[in-house]
């Protein structure tokens, strides 16, 4: 698990050996790599893995933008809210069930050929995404085609900080998980800039080059740590037995249901209330959050290594779910901002922590990719859900505005917390002050 094999001899590979699809079917799972933690190899895994979170969670987080621009007549044939929604949700949903379906063959040492058929499939379907001009356009091509592509990327992103680390894994994932933040703050910024000048298509073009030349980069960087695991399940529904692993899993799944909310929404309310101004325009309240969740991913990472990570991930789900809430009363930009920059520091926390919390759930982390599944899972089918519920009460209660769907998702969250909280005690035999 944590000790790597070091006895036996790798096998000699030619001097001529040249990159081709070739040898994208032999995955060089190396019998005889560094241990855990030190030399340059696990820190090389880090950096291939943020640009997997930079390409993935990150394109997610900043959804936000092209709601605002799909909704303000981006898309021919839709101006809906709640139906324009779906195009993320599906996005969603397709990342996280198809990435928790992954697991088996991650587990399996199929990883890099997973990488290049994300690649392509990502590059393809923004480039598409450009071409796009009515509504099933961007369904297939920006939630079907780049959602199955990010998929492939779900469980690597997640597993290699936490196989190639023990001692410093906070730190590590902490680092890696950074990446989807910082792509939240320049994509916006970037769409936001370009789309005034260039166009939607080419400014979407723009955002596919720099995917392909990042992802590019975790291709040739990223490694197996672990020998292939042939016989790993699809996904370990058996953890789901485990009262700690069933309790944590059913907290998720609620806290998801509100987690994107926030993202997804609060650049159209600024446009829609007239909340924005020359100093703060709109897309760049989606950039103040993911600043936010910059620095959220990486201190209350580094907090995990000293007090356990669901320790901190229980109140951090709280502290975000109140930020929706406080947000209800709001009526300007200012106060918006402050909230923007809690609520992004404190979901950083949130969506960065399930797999190490995965992780200390798990005696064989052979078995992590199929375990991990069963969450991450979860978390997909909550993100279906949940921004069409939260545009569906937009709709029909036009009356109130925002209101209630900014209740249904801090709510929701608040429960999530709850369960999360029920399943830290559990592991810790109900002790308040153990690491969990």
């Amino acid at each position: 698990m944590d000790a790597t094999p070091s006895h036996r001899k790798s096998e000699d590979i030619p001097s001529s050996t040249v990159i081709s699809l070739a040898n994208i079917e032999g995955d060089d799972v190396s019998q005889s790599l560094p241990s855990t933690d030190i030399g340059l190899i696990p820190w090389l895994q880090v950096v291939g893995s943020f640009f997997l979170m930079f390409n993935s969670w990150g394109l997610i987080v900043s959804y936000g933008t092209f709601q605002a621009y799909y909704t303000n007549g981006g898309i021919k044939d839709q101006t809906s809210p709640s139906t324009i929604a779906w195009i993320g949700s599906l996005q969603v949903f397709v990342f996280l069930f198809c990435g928790a379906l992954s697991g088996k063959f991650f587990d399996a040492g199929h990883f890099r050929r997973m990488l290049f058929i994300g690649i392509v499939l990502v590059v393809f379907g923004l480039m598409m995404t450009s071409l796009s001009t009515t509504y099933y356009q961007f369904m297939l091509s920006q939630g079907l085609c780049v959602g199955g592509g990010m998929s492939l990327f779900l469980v690597a992103s997640a597993a290699m900080p936490n196989i190639w680390f023990v001692r410093r894994r906070g730190v590590a994932v902490g680092i890696v998980t950074t990446g989807s933040p910082l792509a939240g703050v320049l994509c916006p910024v970037l769409l936001s800039n370009t789309i005034p000048r260039l166009g939607f298509p080419w400014a979407v073009r723009i955002l596919a080059l720099i995917s392909f030349t990042t992802l590019s980069a975790s291709f040739f960087l990223l490694r197996m740590r672990h020998p292939p695991q042939r016989r790993s399940c699809l996904i370990e529904f058996r953890a789901l037995r485990e009262p700690v692993f069933g309790f944590y899993t059913i907290g998720i799944f609620l806290t998801f249901l509100g987690w994107f909310n926030y993202y997804d929404f609060v650049e159209s309310w600024a446009i829609s209330t007239h909340a924005d101004t020359k100093r703060l325009p709109a897309p760049n309240i989606i950039s103040i959050v993911n600043a936010g969740s910059v620095v959220g991913r990486i201190i209350p990472n580094l907090l995990s290594d000293l007090v356990g990570p669901m320790n901190v991930q229980a109140p951090s789900i709280v502290i975000a779910a109140s930020m929706v809430l406080v947000w209800i009363p709001v009526d300007s930009i200012g106060p918006l901002a402050t909230i923007s920059i809690i609520y992004g520091f404190f979901s950083g926390a949130v969506v960065s922590l399930p797999g190490t919390c995965v992780a200390t759930m798990t005696d064989d982390m052979t078995m992590f990719g199929a375990r991990v599944g069963a969450v991450f899972l979860a978390m997909g089918c909550a993100s279906l859900i949940g921004a069409p519920v939260a545009g569906a009460l937009l709709q029909n209660l036009q009356s109130h505005g925002y209101d209630f769907a900014r209740l249904w998702s801090g709510l929701v969250m608040l429960v999530g917390a709850a369960f999360v909280a029920l399943a830290r005690m559990y592991k810790t035999d109900w002790r308040w002050l153990a690491k969990a």
